[in-house]
């Protein structure tokens, strides 16, 4: 099983199960695997010289990991670790995952989610409903209802500049009963998304992304690829 994946089975299974301590010496030993220290972090000369682009993914309070871009068709962009699992997004929202032990394998009505509006439209009171299908157990049609809560102006810090973001407050509501809050940051000038937060289902811990290579880019560090 590819690090990355094993790393998120790792945590699903503590907060399904609680944790012994053969887990947890497991999971301590699972983050020196899959990143050690703080995790990667490109320079800026790496990130100039990349021919694909680069996101940055925390798992939970796994060591952050990076991600290539595979491809992009049909409107999805596909991710792939250096271990090969992969992470499917249409606009910045995670849609698919592959080489996990439970992968999301679809989510419907995509066409209706407020991110792909541009961002100037992104309101809130906005609201949008889907129906996922899950591996384990051959789980389908899990609802999930998602609602924009707040939209608010606010500054990040990437590469060591400050970038002017729209920040996007969403509700999750998952079949279960159990709530989440995703948060999207999009650059306030070019609308490109810079970073997320998400929770794609209580089985599953939060995923934050960092599109590093869209903050290049506005940074004016690197020039190839296309924006996400």
């Amino acid at each position: 099983m590819p690090k990355l994946a094993a790393a998120v089975l790792t945590i699903t299974c503590i907060s399904l199960a609680g944790c012994s301590n053969t887990v947890g010496t497991f999971i301590d030993a699972m983050k020196v695997a899959l990143n050690p220290g703080e995790g990667v972090t490109l320079t800026n000369e790496q990130l100039a010289r990349r021919t694909k682009d680069a996101l940055y993914v925390t798992v939970g309070d796994l060591p952050r990991a990076q991600l290539a871009l595979d491809k992009t068709e049909h409107g999805q962009d596909k991710w792939r670790s250096a271990d090969k699992a992969f992470l499917v997004m249409e606009q910045g929202r995670i849609v698919k995952t592959a080489g996990f032990s439970n992968d999301l394998l679809f989510v419907t009505n995509t066409a209706k989610d407020p991110l792909k509006q541009p961002m100037s439209k992104i309101q809130q009171g906005q609201q949008w409903q889907s129906y996922t299908d899950w591996l384990q157990k051959q789980e389908t049609g899990y609802k999930v209802t998602y609602e924009i809560v707040e939209t608010s102006t606010e500054k990040i810090q990437l590469l060591e500049q400050q970038f002017d973001t729209k920040k996007v407050t969403e509700h999750v509501s998952f079949a279960s009963g159990e709530t989440a809050t995703n948060l999207f940051w999009f650059d306030l000038t070019s609308g490109v998304l810079l970073k997320s937060r998400q929770q794609i289902s209580p089985f599953w811990p939060e995923v934050e992304l960092v599109h590093i290579s869209n903050a290049a880019r506005l940074a004016g560090i690197a020039k190839a690829g296309v924006s996400q």
